[in-house]
């Protein structure tokens, strides 16, 4: 496959400056349509590209213009139904983060996406960085040895965002399906995607729908979702997650804390035999009997860009992705057990 047609469906700020300006770009992609539900937006984003085709609903797309892929960039509730669409159509799917919003229905989209031979990549940007694959790279050699403890953390201070993005019944969930969902993903890629076996979490709602002055955040663009500003999800989570194989990962969300804010998602791993740090990236190891302490050299990347020249790829070689739909499931799994344990407020466990 020499060029490869794709659909956008949900433009917001996400979908215009992480996917559209890169596959505008690329010389082995032609964007054929988009769709959103505000059509007015979704002729001027046509317009502001050459995009041939616009539509509100993502159905009438599928029966007029022929695609190879789509891109979901639609509130996460919304994920799997319309991914559904696409796979009965035999079109290979990249999905904003999270995979979807309920375990069951994710599921039976895999089995259907498997069924249909379509390729499934959920959009986790973290695993695209070049810090990030040095570390992987090193974890993967063992030069930490067995690493047996992470802990991985992101605290915005005041950065909730606003939208459609606070109520549960549109998002699944608050500061851990938002931003949580990448770092955690992001630490248990690091440490070898090990099998969860328990997890105690506790997410709360402190700060909720602050008036703090002199702040901004991020702001969903479509202002008919959400318009009643309903808030009734978490901004802060926590939980210690015990895997199968006897590591340990330490996790800590929050949209909103009275204390410092991370520049960027912050991750320790804790080996036998070493250990590093992100944000900054720094390597620690013992060699002939005396510590140290290296910073690797490197250039940043544009971590969507690399994610869709990724997606594309794929699609064009037939190639599992980075991140696909299996991963995806066990990471809202991870997610759904920080809920269930924090509401039961017990631990729980994995079979």
């Amino acid at each position: 496959m020499d060029n490869v047609y794709v659909g956008i469906i949900g433009l917001g700020a996400i979908a215009e400056t992480g996917h559209i300006c890169h596959l505008h770009d690329s010389e082995s992609v032609t964007i054929a349509a988009v769709v959103d539900l505000d059509i007015n937006r979704a002729e001027s984003i046509a317009e502001k590209y050459q995009i041939p085709h616009y539509f509100k609903e993502a159905e009438t797309m599928f029966k007029q213009v022929t695609i190879d892929a789509v891109i979901i960039c639609t509130p996460n509730q919304t994920h799997i139904p319309i991914a559904k669409l696409a796979v009965d159509q035999g079109i290979h799917v990249l999905m904003e983060k999270p995979i979807g919003t309920d375990l069951q229905d994710v599921n039976d989209y895999l089995e259907l996406a498997k069924a249909k031979k379509v390729l499934t990549m959920v959009g986790m940007t973290h695993r695209f960085r070049h810090d990030t694959g040095i570390l992987k790279k090193f974890a993967e050699q063992k030069a930490f040895g067995d690493i047996y403890y992470a802990k991985a953390k992101l605290f915005r201070r005041r950065g909730t965002p606003k939208g459609w993005f606070t109520n549960k019944a549109l998002s699944g969930g608050g500061a851990m399906m938002d931003i949580g969902v990448h770092v955690l993903d992001l630490a248990w890629w690091l440490l070898g995607n090990p099998q969860v076996q328990s997890i105690t979490g506790k997410t709360l709602n402190v700060l909720g729908n602050y008036q703090t002055k002199y702040t901004s955040s991020w702001e969903s663009k479509n202002k008919q979702l959400n318009a009643e500003h309903v808030f009734d999800v978490e901004d802060f989570s926590s939980a210690w997650i015990r895997f199968k194989n006897g590591s340990v990962l330490s996790l800590e969300i929050a949209w909103a804390v009275n204390g410092e804010q991370d520049g960027n998602i912050d991750i320790e791993l804790f080996g036998n035999k070493g250990g590093a740090t992100l944000s900054p990236l720094t390597i620690f190891k013992e060699e002939d009997g005396l510590l140290s302490k290296t910073t690797p050299l490197y250039e940043k990347t544009e971590p969507f860009k690399a994610e869709i020249e990724h997606f594309i790829e794929c699609v064009r070689t037939n190639t599992t992705p980075l991140i696909d739909g299996s991963d995806g499931y066990e990471v809202l799994k991870m997610i759904h057990g920080i809920y269930d344990s924090s509401t039961q407020n017990k631990e729980v466990s994995f079979d």
